[in-house]
């Protein structure tokens, strides 16, 4: 089994590694420095941050937890679907150099 990760200091430091020494059974695969544009999940994020989160100020938890439900609520009312304007070539471009640095990180 594979845990997929993003390349944050977090996710390769001593308790990470720790951690991963107890699972033998797993590993760790990191996705290409500057590549969150392949990880699905990462664009509506990057979106919602940029059309909300950068300017909020948010007075408790409970207030920041209600953004996002909000976010999604309205944003759902005038949704359509996702323009993905890399295209495959740009993807093309990160699948050697992805490879390479899979196999560095192994190491």
């Amino acid at each position: 089994m594979c845990v997929i990760m993003d390349n944050l200091n977090t996710h390769n430091n001593a308790a990470a590694k720790e951690w991963l020494s107890r699972y033998p059974k797993m590993s760790f695969r990191y996705t290409p420095t500057h590549a969150s544009w392949t990880n699905p999940i990462e664009c509506p994020f990057g979106i919602m941050t940029r059309q909300g989160l950068q300017q909020a100020v948010h007075q408790s938890t409970e207030e920041l937890a209600h953004f996002p439900r909000h976010y999604i609520k309205e944003h759902s009312k005038r949704c359509v679907p996702f323009a993905w304007t890399s295209g495959p070539g740009k993807l093309r471009k990160m699948i050697k150099p992805t490879r390479r640095f899979q196999k560095s990180r192994m190491n």
